[in-house]
């Protein structure tokens, strides 16, 4: 497949590429659309998941794993945010410009976060590649 390399870490349950998680709504979407959240880079992935982690080490639980997806290679991309991200990403959902919007990190400005239409018509060409066990490294709670 001609295409990208994308990651995610997520829960050992929640692995798949619906875009059923994102469905109540995030920064790229509003609620009731879906959308699969990935980043370029398995670093960046770590650092995305560890952003939306609102606990203390002791509680997070340690059934993640890192997810190594094949995207097409139909890709739109985004150099600055835009106003309204939700807005913008509802709007593009719905044209079906592409399969996949590269936008930028908001946790690494120089990162890339690319999402997928699941609704996409060339979005059946995304396919997980490998998931491997993952296991958060305590100091990215801070301390040593």
């Amino acid at each position: 497949m001609d295409g990208l390399t994308a990651w995610q870490v997520c829960r050992e349950g929640q692995v798949g590429l619906s875009g059923d998680k994102a469905r109540e709504g995030q920064r790229w979407n509003g609620p009731g659309r879906a959308l699969v959240y990935l980043a370029e880079h398995p670093a960046l992935a770590v650092l995305e998941a560890r952003a939306h982690l609102a606990m203390p080490y002791d509680e997070v639980t340690h059934d993640h794993v890192l997810v190594r997806v094949a995207l097409p290679a139909d890709v739109e991309r985004v150099e600055a945010l835009p106003e309204d991200p939700a807005a913008f990403g509802d709007a593009w959902i719905a044209a079906g410009r592409s399969a996949v919007l590269s936008v930028p990190s908001m946790v690494l400005q120089e990162g890339r976060n690319l999402l997928l239409n699941p609704a996409h018509p060339r979005a059946g060409a995304a396919r997980v590649l490998g998931v491997t066990p993952f296991r958060f490294d305590r100091r990215l709670w801070g301390g040593g």
